[in-house]
């Protein structure tokens, strides 16, 4: 399903329920987490460890089948809130690899 939200964002978001593994920039030690929602510019997921705002992420998205190739990028970390259950929301900026 498509969000719609009237606010000033340049592409409309895509609710999706699917893994990610990421690393912070210059670790190599992966992290994994679940997809809520993906624009053409962002990502929002949860994940067990808190982000620091401003890290810098590599991040992996992958549909779950193989006819579609994973979606690689390079992300920002905007915000990091505990949820009630525990886990991390993170909300980032990204920038698709080619």
């Amino acid at each position: 399903m498509i969000t719609t939200v009237d606010d000033n964002r340049s592409f409309t978001r895509m609710d999706v329920d699917c893994g990610v593994r990421f690393k912070m920039d210059g670790s190599s030690d992966l992290m994994y987490g679940t997809v809520h929602n993906l624009s053409a510019q962002g990502v929002s997921f949860a994940t067990n460890e808190p982000l620091p705002q401003d890290a810098e992420l590599f991040i992996e998205v992958n549909s779950g089948g193989g006819s579609i190739p994973p979606l690689m990028a390079n992300a920002q970390v905007l915000r990091c809130t505990e949820a009630a259950n525990g886990e991390f929301e993170v909300a980032c900026k990204m920038q698709i690899s080619a």
